[in-house]
């Protein structure tokens, strides 16, 4: 298994891991039957977490919400 990099192929650190787990975790959510409010938090976190994301260059998806 190859390591995780950033965009610039940087190794990721390991609270660069848990940022990217968190963030996958969240959108992961999005996929489950959430109440109207519970979605809308959940997607509020994940705007939220994409800023620190999209600022360390981890990722360059921008979730569509």
């Amino acid at each position: 298994m190859s390591e995780a990099q950033d965009l610039l192929g940087n190794p990721l650190t390991g609270s660069e891991q848990k940022l990217m787990a968190a963030y996958e975790t969240l959108k992961a959510l999005l996929d489950e039957d959430l109440s109207p409010a519970a979605r809308a938090n959940v997607a509020e976190a994940i705007a939220a977490l994409w800023q620190a994301v999209n600022d360390l260059a981890l990722t360059d998806d921008r979730p569509a919400l």
